[in-house]
C-alpha cells in the first residue's frame, strides 16, 4: 500500500515539474517535450488510479497526437518565443 502512495506522490510531483518547465520554457520544442513528459506522468497516475480505459485514450491522444501536433506547429513558425 505505502508504494501506491509513493507512487502517486513521485508521479504528482513530476508532473507538477514538467508543467512548470513547460510554462517559463523559452524554446517551443522543449515546452513541447516537458509537455509529452507532463502527460506520462498523469498515465502513471491513471494506471495507478486502475483507470485503464481512460489511460489508453489519453495515451494515444496526449502523448501521440498532441505532441505530434505541437511539434508540427512549431515546425511552421519560429522555434524560440520572443
Amino acid at each position: 500500500m505505502i508504494l501506491v502512495y509513493l507512487t502517486l506522490l513521485f508521479a504528482g510531483l513530476l508532473s507538477t515539474l514538467f508543467t512548470y518547465l513547460a510554462v517559463t520554457e523559452k524554446d517551443l520544442l522543449k515546452a513541447a517535450a516537458y509537455s509529452a513528459g507532463q502527460s506520462i506522468a498523469y498515465s502513471i497516475l491513471f494506471q495507478v488510479f486502475a483507470a485503464t480505459d481512460i489511460l489508453l485514450a489519453y495515451i494515444a491522444i496526449s502523448v501521440g497526437v498532441y505532441s505530434g501536433l505541437l511539434i508540427f506547429i512549431v515546425s511552421k513558425t519560429e522555434r524560440f518565443e520572443v
